[in-house]
């Protein structure tokens, strides 16, 4: 093959592909993870020429999540030989560089099966003093300039707000600062390339491009997809892009009951039917009885990918079993899609102790009830038939599902979750128990499954803000937490109570419509009440989960939640303070359905699900966090050798009413005020606050550098602190200090204790009062 260079042809064993340009984050990654439903070999091929000017020896590290080889110049130097699930591992080695263009060519493998974090970075970090290197890269594309003012203009574009609604301006923004000038296209598509929206477009400093009005569009994800002018991208060779992804929505979020349930369930299948997510739109349309509307293609599709035994395929023979109990005698149902559902049901793998190699998960918390579920309800349907997969009866599958389902109910109704809180995983979880408590036969199994499901509503009603589940969350993922119109149990809520948005996550809502579960009245008016003062404090306790990352992390937590009218302040009191992190999210502000406030120590750039944690969802390393009511001080000590080197909040300028960043003494930190209606925040760290208006998160970011730092959250309201001018005079005033270790002058000294997973030897760093005397409030 020729040399390497952007958007040449290379062919590798059978593979004909390209060669692509990647531009690494802020992480420095070249970054290809993804999720995979089914096994998979990874291989990928990085290129690069370091110029140097003389001969010199260098000290490289190779940072990768699995084995990887290095050649220089054609000669093979290097191959280290790991796998590291989640947290990629830095190896050292040194090469001798020669003068003019070095030739590095990284090959970088993996094995995939669910989510795979696949990244690799390499740096020189031994080069002499004063060592002029220098980084080539190859282009076919010319001309140069044109090509780079492009790639100036891509990555300068920014939107300001995840999620558009209903009237918001779907927007495209270029900083002040940007310089030059140039055309682009700018498309709105699906993720599936359906065009929405074209125009072209200039991109210049302070510009701003406008697609059209949120209520323009269907809802779901988008990428506001960037490349030239289409005669250049089809015509010539200036093939260089970037999509943003985003989500647009035309449903108003309800932030106070509405209806009645009869209502509300119509409005959700109907909501459903009309979405072209996955098959439980067309059970939404069956459930209707919009016959004539219902896709035999998507539940024939569903009943492949189960065949073939792909991740999340608990999810949804859940969803064909009650399909099949509620809708198979109905004269319109489709009679050729009636043998491949009884093939598929019984040729299914049920637990991970049956024959056969897959990629599904069975052991965390939500997957369990979803296959103990599906075992149960394929058994009821078939008991006199022999399952192909282990050569048991259904009569045997029916009574091995109904002990392992009584197992798991009972200790969910003693315990509590291990996912406590889960704003992904409820919905699962609520998919699982109203199949139970509708259509299970042991009268045991379904009035248990009734009684997990009404406390999971409970515990979603005591934790809701005006419709947002705000909660501190034992697993959740990025967009969920970002707004809580991308919320996955707001539809679940929006049809209970009357109070969140219908969205994309229809496995829980659409499974409730169709089920008889009723809710006790009693919590839907839990959820609707704003009480002037609500202080929740609640335990959940269970068996090690041996799922997580860490094995060290017991499932006990101790969970707060302070409710006012106006804001809703909740976190996880000293949970697992120093040592790694997952998917928890330990501590919310909520003020709004966007207007949400939270921290986190982000191991990587990338937000995408399968690093756990990423930028946003989970902490690399766990803070230990203590909250009375309304003030809440959380204290971070970061690795010497983090990756990152920075903790963040996030901090969404355009969902509040108003905001600014006031500087404090010492000059170098600052207090982040925002407020939402009569709902005030104020957010501080001890090493100071740097506001984000460039990047994937621009005007939703604020970062804290430094390994040892504690953040200070305070919330008011103007019942209580009165005008925001005077929340923010009482705030400024109150005298703060932290200790030693925090301050902005030592960034490299040690903490008080080398041992940071023991919270008695962490630095003594609390503020002297967080409030002023005429609010009396205090903590340390």
């Amino acid at each position: 093959n020729m040399s390497p260079a952007e958007r040449r042809p290379v062919t590798i064993g059978d593979l004909e592909t390209r060669w692509e340009y990647v531009r690494c984050k802020d992480d420095h990654f070249v970054d290809l993870s993804r999720f995979h439903h089914i096994c998979h070999y990874l291989a990928a091929w990085a290129y690069t020429e370091v110029v140097c000017p003389v001969e010199q020896r260098v000290t490289c590290v190779l940072t990768t999540n699995g084995p990887a080889d290095i050649w220089l110049d054609g000669v093979h130097v290097h191959r280290q030989e790991h796998f590291y699930h989640q947290l990629p591992k830095r190896v050292s080695f040194e090469l001798t560089l020669q003068p003019g263009p070095n030739k590095l060519m990284v090959r970088f493998e993996q094995v995939a099966a669910r989510e795979c974090p696949y990244a690799m970075a390499l740096q020189i970090v031994g080069a002499p003093s004063g060592a002029d290197l220098s980084v080539r890269l190859p282009t076919t594309i010319s001309p140069v300039k044109r090509r780079q003012l492009l790639e100036r203009a891509f990555i300068g574009a920014q939107i300001r707000q995840d999620v558009f609604r209903n009237s918001d301006e779907v927007a495209i923004h270029w900083p002040d600062d940007f310089r030059g000038s140039t055309e682009l296209t700018i498309r709105v598509q699906s993720p599936a390339a359906d065009i929405y929206s074209e125009g072209q477009k200039t991109a210049a400093a302070g510009a701003q491009a406008i697609m059209g009005t949120a209520y323009q569009f269907p809802d779901g994800p988008y990428d506001l997809f960037l490349m030239p002018k289409p005669q250049e991208y089809y015509e010539g060779a200036m093939r260089i892009e970037r999509k943003i992804r985003c989500w647009i929505t035309r449903n108003r979020f309800s932030e106070t009951p509405y209806g009645d349930i009869e209502e509300r369930r119509y409005e959700a299948l109907l909501d459903a039917a009309h979405r072209n997510v996955n098959v439980f739109c067309e059970i939404a349309k069956m459930a209707l009885g919009a016959w004539l509307d219902v896709n035999g293609k998507v539940v024939q599709s569903t009943i492949e990918g189960i065949n073939r035994r792909g991740d999340c395929s608990d999810f949804y023979l859940v969803g064909l079993l009650g399909m099949l109990y509620r809708f198979r005698d109905d004269p319109a149902f489709p009679q050729e899609l009636l043998q491949p559902l009884r093939e598929c049901i019984l040729g299914f793998k049920y637990w991970n102790d049956e024959p056969g190699s897959d990629a599904m998960c069975y052991t965390t918390e939500n997957h369990s009830i979803l296959f103990h579920t599906c075992e149960v309800l394929a058994g009821q349907l078939f008991p006199d038939q022999v399952f192909s997969n282990n050569g048991q009866t259904g009569q045997w599958h029916r009574e091995t599902g109904e002990r392992r389902a009584l197992e798991w109910l009972r200790d969910r109704a003693a315990n509590g979750f291990k996912e406590w809180d889960s704003n992904c995983y409820f919905e699962e979880d609520t998919l699982a128990l109203s199949h139970l408590a509708s259509l299970a036969d042991d009268d045991d199994v379904a009035e248990m499954a009734a009684v997990v499901l009404d406390k999971m509503m409970f515990t979603m009603a005591v934790n809701s803000y005006r419709g947002v589940f705000g909660s501190t969350h034992g697993r959740t993922y990025t967009p969920f937490i970002k707004s809580g119109y991308n919320e996955a149990t707001s539809g679940i809520s929006r049809l209970l109570w009357g109070m969140g948005v219908f969205n994309d996550h229809l496995l829980g809502t659409v499974s409730l419509a169709c089920s008889d579960y009723e809710l006790p009245p009693v919590i839907a008016e839990i959820a609707a009440d704003l009480p002037e003062e609500m202080w929740s404090q609640e335990r959940h306790a269970g068996e090690l989960a041996l799922w997580r990352n860490s094995g060290s992390h017991g499932v006990e937590v101790n969970k707060v939640t302070y409710k006012t009218p106006d804001y809703m302040l909740c976190s996880a009191q000293d949970w697992h303070p120093g040592e790694k992190g997952y998917q928890q999210h330990i501590w919310q502000a909520t003020l709004g359905p966007d207007a949400l406030v939270f921290v986190t120590h982000p191991t990587c750039a990338s937000e995408d699900g399968s690093h756990r944690p990423n930028f946003w969802h989970g902490n690399d390393t766990l803070p230990r966090v203590a909250q009375w009511k309304d003030v809440l001080i959380a204290i971070h000590n970061l690795p010497e050798d983090d990756w990152m080197g920075f903790t963040h909040a996030f901090f969404p300028a355009f969902a509040f009413d108003e905001y600014e960043i006031v500087r404090r003494n010492p000059p170098d930190c600052a207090w982040a005020f925002a407020r939402k209606g009569d709902g005030y925040l104020a957010l501080t760290a001890a090493r100071g606050l740097q506001w984000m208006t460039s990047g994937e998160n621009a005007y939703r970011e604020l970062r804290s550098t430094g390994q040892h730092n504690v953040w200070l959250c305070q919330m008011g309201r103007q019942a209580i602190d009165g005008s925001y001018e005077e929340f923010k005079r009482k705030v400024r005033a109150a005298p703060l200090a932290f200790g030693h270790c925090c301050s902005t002058a030592a960034n490299s000294r040690s903490p008080a204790s080398s041992t940071m997973s023991v919270p008695t030897a962490w630095p003594t760093c609390l503020p002297q009062k967080c409030r002023s005397n005429s609010v009396t409030r205090r903590c340390g």
